[in-house]
């Protein structure tokens, strides 16, 4: 039986799941999160550039679980990273605000208006930390696109072009 790149090319384009890796995003987002607020617990310091981290993780994770080919999965990883990158430092600095004032983040999470989000955003999250989120936007989508070697990159190719001459002759 000869090999045939159009039938691999589909194949490798079948094995995408975007549920996938949305969800594996998701997790990451939660588990990280909760990490980054353990670790600024623990040393009682904020630390944003832990979101490059998350974006590294995210994208791999997306990458692993939605074998991603076309750009739909490397987006699903930036807007997840930014995302993470905003709660995890909301989050944190809610936690260390919490122990500044003696009472725990749940009592906090009361208090919170939409002018306690937009005073964060200006003035915690800032430029800093839209530059921090930026960069874990792009480190995301680096990583959640799929490595194919060689002879997958070419039958993914040749698939491509079967397909786009099968929607033009129909």
């Amino acid at each position: 039986m000869a090999f045939d790149p159009i039938k691999a090319g589909r194949y490798l384009h079948e094995e995408q799941s975007y549920r996938h890796g949305l969800y594996s995003a998701l997790i990451t987002v939660i588990i990280l999160n909760i990490l980054w607020i353990l670790i600024s617990m623990f040393f009682d310091r904020f630390f944003p550039w832990i979101s490059i981290i998350q974006g590294v993780l995210i994208g791999k994770s997306v990458r692993k679980y939605g074998h991603g080919l076309d750009w739909y999965l490397p987006t699903i990883a930036a807007v997840f990273a930014i995302i993470a990158s905003m709660t995890g430092s909301f989050f944190s600095a809610l936690n260390l605000t919490g122990r500044e004032f003696n009472t725990g983040a749940w009592a906090l999470l009361d208090e919170i208006t939409w002018h306690t989000l937009s005073t964060f955003m200006v003035n915690e999250f800032g430029i800093v930390g839209f530059i921090y989120a930026c960069c874990a936007a792009l480190l995301a989508t680096y990583y959640a696109k799929r490595q194919l070697n060689r002879d997958q990159s070419i039958a993914f190719r040749k698939y491509q072009e079967s397909k786009r001459l099968s929607e033009k002759n129909n």
